[in-house]
């Protein structure tokens, strides 16, 4: 059992620390904390730039509200499509520098994401949802309720273009 060691004084160095499942966003912020203290630039940068994100969500909704880890996720998920995309956008420009950096930032990022689930898994899981599907009538009406039953059965564990690819595969 690991031991909380605060060093205030009156607190006993050996207080036991009960690490249980921790929720993303308290995994993100004690990520946070543990970067900033080990002086880890590029990861407090990352984080510091999910944090910002998680925060702008928790504010446009209602007060008090928290995110679930799925949401987290889709903010998770779009931080990593933006900086793919300046990845691209900075070696076209020949800024191999910042290339790097979001490179570096981006590795920190993935540690949250869900493992990504294999063409195989998503195969199986779109065969059992199609066994359930009553309406064959309408090819892309099928594609579609595929696709969006397995975004939210499965939210953010496969990429949208390989999951397009084996859903029109599926119902051909």
């Amino acid at each position: 059992m690991q031991t909380l060691n605060s060093g205030r004084q009156g607190s006993s160095p050996n207080i036991p620390l009960i690490i249980k499942e921790m929720k993303l966003k308290e995994r993100i912020n004690v990520d946070y904390i543990t970067a900033f203290k080990e002086k880890n630039v590029i990861a407090k940068s990352a984080i510091s730039g999910l944090k910002a994100k998680i925060l702008e969500a928790e504010k446009a909704g209602p007060a008090g509200t928290e995110l679930s880890d799925g949401e987290l996720f889709k903010i998770l998920l779009s931080n990593v499509k933006q900086r793919k995309q300046s990845i691209e956008a900075f070696t076209n420009a020949g800024r191999s520098d910042l290339v790097e950096q979001e490179l570096s930032e981006l590795s920190i990022i993935d540690i949250y994401l869900p493992k990504m689930m294999t063409d195989d898994e998503i195969e199986s899981a779109l065969l059992e949802m199609v066994k359930s599907m009553t309406d064959e009538g309408n090819k892309q009406k099928v594609m579609g309720m595929l696709m969006g039953g397995f975004n939210k059965k499965y939210p953010g564990l496969a990429d949208g273009k390989t999951l397009k690819q084996i859903v029109e595969k599926i119902t051909n």
